[in-house]
């Protein structure tokens, strides 16, 4: 009895810190929701390619991260939140409203 007692202790108290789970998000859950699926684990890049697909997202996304990244930790960066929130940066940053001229045109021959 006693042999199994501290390893029976130590798989115990593996699997209760292996299973601790992130703090749902709102965030997240919106993501997730909107065709994304379960982010847990999902790389950055992965994200940036679902957000791409539904662009509106993405931007909306960016908006809700903007209060939540001015008082995030650095460790905050490595959270499913945190990669979420770099995805949708990543595609605001490059997103282009429709191109408008000033209406001059040019002539060379003038």
């Amino acid at each position: 009895m006693k042999q199994l007692f501290v390893p029976g202790m130590l798989s115990i108290m593996a699997l209760t810190t292996a299973c601790s789970r992130e703090p749902r998000s709102a965030i997240v859950q919106k993501v997730e929701e909107g065709g994304c699926g379960s982010l847990s684990g999902v790389s950055t890049d992965a994200i940036q390619k679902c957000l791409a697909q539904t662009r509106q997202l993405g931007i909306e996304i960016d908006q809700m991260c903007k209060p939540v990244r001015e008082s995030a930790s650095a460790k905050w960066n490595d959270t499913t939140e945190g990669r979420v929130c770099a995805a949708a940066r990543n595609l605001a940053f490059w997103r282009s409203g429709p191109v408008q001229g000033d209406g001059k045109t040019y002539d060379p021959t003038k």
